[in-house]
């Protein structure tokens, strides 16, 4: 039988490849034609729904050898870097002035959460416990966040594609 942070290690490499093939071959050539703010969003959207790490904190979700320490740091972590999606979109939305530095903040808090849920679930040997649907949310949209923070920063520091002159909010659609 295969180790556990074994078949950890293979479903997600292959996820993380998977969608960082979708990004190369898809997402980043349909993205780069779009105004900055609008190229954001559908990157932000996976980001807003970082609520599922909340499932750590369901009663019976994990084992019981999961420490309670892992936990609240992965559901508390991904609640706030749901939030800050969310308001990220929103000032987006509404063109405000600090939607970018929004952007920013919000991708630097997730990623900086996401690597440190990475090291501390190997730290507590998190995958040798049972984990229910959390082993899906890890080995499948783990490497969504992974890649999409990656587009969101290529976006942030790539040239300027400032959508000032825009009719429109940014809805994420292109014409």
């Amino acid at each position: 039988m295969i180790e556990p942070i074994a078949s950890f290690g293979i479903r997600f490499t292959l996820s993380l490849a998977t969608y960082a093939l979708i990004a190369l071959w898809y997402v980043t050539p349909r993205l780069s034609r779009l105004p900055l703010e609008l190229a954001l969003v559908p990157s932000l959207r996976v980001h807003a729904f970082r609520i599922v790490g909340g499932t750590f904190l369901a009663p019976r979700a994990v084992g019981p050898g999961v420490p309670t320490e892992f936990r609240e740091m992965i559901g508390y972590g991904d609640l706030a870097a749901a939030a800050l999606a969310l308001l990220a979109l929103l000032a987006l939305r509404r063109r405000l002035a600090l939607a970018i530095a929004l952007v920013w903040v919000c991708v630097t808090v997730g990623m900086l959460d996401t690597v440190n849920a990475i090291i501390r679930s190997i730290r507590f040997s998190v995958f040798t416990y049972p984990l229910g649907v959390n082993w899906v949310i890890v080995t499948m949209y783990v490497p969504a966040l992974l890649v999409s923070s990656l587009l969101i920063f290529l976006q942030l520091l790539g040239p300027n594609r400032s959508a000032t002159t825009m009719s429109e909010p940014p809805s994420g659609r292109s014409s």
